[in-house]
């Protein structure tokens, strides 16, 4: 069934590249040996933007004007972290769109202000 809304072209048209950094888990290989675990990149596109103020004002802090809200066309885990312009940020929340739109929606935490 097609999507009520259809963003594909407008979310693609202002993506952006960036890096999406997932952790892969440790394991241990057919010999016994541990392996530690890895950040593993990923080039990806997506819209990155500052978190707009409404949702800023109505998270009682938990967001800044340092973060960013971002939209993606392929979904993204949860507590990974995106670079974006050397800074990283950590996907904290997500909205689903996924029964009416063809986009994900992130709000990531700017990692740190020092970096």
């Amino acid at each position: 069934m097609a999507k009520m809304y259809n963003f594909t072209r407008l979310v693609a048209k202002y993506s952006v590249p960036c890096q999406l950094i997932t952790n892969q888990p440790g394991y241990y290989d057919d010999d016994g040996v541990w392996h530690a675990p890895q950040e593993v990149p990923v080039d990806k596109q997506a819209a990155i933007m500052p978190v707009p103020e409404k949702t800023i004002y109505d998270s009682g802090g938990k967001y800044t004007s340092a973060d960013r809200m971002i939209l993606s066309l392929e979904p993204f885990p949860l507590q990974s972290y995106i670079v974006y312009r050397g800074h990283k940020y950590r996907i904290e929340e997500s909205a689903d769109y996924d029964e009416y739109a063809d986009f994900y929606q992130y709000l990531a935490k700017r990692v740190s202000a020092f970096d």
